[in-house]
């Protein structure tokens, strides 16, 4: 189950062909052009943070990475970003029904809490992306039990479960998971204060997945990934497939949502 990532920055031919090689492999890769990732690093993005900290350079012919992330700093303070990204865990808390749709759930509380977790600790301490010691970290911090630590750290498992379209996963721990996420949110809440709590969804990662979710609950993640190709939803589905929480989306959000709408609408007539 271990993650298996790649960074690769550029639009040439040959980084095509590498993308293309690593990702039959079973790698994550996230790509950018050079545009992209030097404004992700002018906004003192955490990703980039990650990268210079834990990315081990295996190709830069030009001096671009190592330049760009030499010259980069993180902020010191991410409250504001922080109290953004409270809301995707609190509109993740409602149980699901199915067990497709609880996978669903699991995946986004891992991405969300794991994100709020990023930018809480590199506020108050150094930054840091393990998710099993932020998750370590930030029990101890506020005071949760071992059961409650516990739980969080089986979002993972899930998160990788709902990705892989495994079909034998215990899924009834997501009401206590929902339940210890509910206590993060509320202590990022008053930990925030008065920072502001209206969600920067600039590229639109969580609008795209809560289309997902009413795919998931309609007909099932299986269902979609067997879509022909050239459907009106295939598009929709490459972007949501997509790993890269940071990678910008293309603005077809308000497209999308009524195919998806249209699609659902179609299938309870019939």
């Amino acid at each position: 189950m271990s993650d298996k990532d790649l960074l690769a920055i550029g639009s040439s031919h040959d980084v095509d062909i590498a993308v293309a090689k690593y990702r039959s492999s079973g790698w994550n890769v996230s790509r950018y052009s050079q545009t992209e990732f030097s404004e992700m690093a002018r906004a003192h993005s955490l990703f980039v943070q990650h990268v210079k900290q834990e990315g081990v350079l295996v190709r830069d012919d030009q001096g671009f990475l190592q330049e760009t992330l030499g010259a980069y700093r993180p902020s010191r303070d991410y409250t504001s970003k922080l109290a953004a990204a409270i809301d995707p865990i609190r509109s993740a808390l409602e149980i699901e029904q199915s067990y497709w749709g609880k996978l669903f759930q699991a995946d986004i509380l891992y991405v969300s809490i794991r994100n709020a977790c990023i930018l809480h600790k590199a506020t108050v301490a150094e930054p840091e992306f393990d998710f099993e010691s932020l998750v370590v970290w930030m029990c101890g911090t506020i005071g949760l039990t071992q059961s409650d630590r516990n739980s969080l750290l089986r979002l993972r498992a899930l998160k990788h479960a709902y990705r892989a379209r495994l079909t034998n996963m215990d899924v009834s721990i997501i009401a206590e998971i929902a339940s210890t996420a509910r206590k993060l949110a509320d202590y990022w809440t008053c930990f925030c204060g008065s920072s502001g709590s209206k969600f920067d969804l600039s590229n639109c990662y969580f609008e795209v997945r809560a289309l997902e979710g009413q795919l998931i609950r309609a007909v099932g993640p299986v269902f979609m990934d067997e879509l022909e190709r050239g459907h009106e939803l295939g598009e929709l589905w490459a972007t949501i497939c997509s790993t890269d929480p940071y990678k910008p989306r293309p603005p077809h959000l308000q497209r999308w949502s009524k195919s998806v709408s249209d699609f659902l609408s179609n299938r309870q007539s019939h």
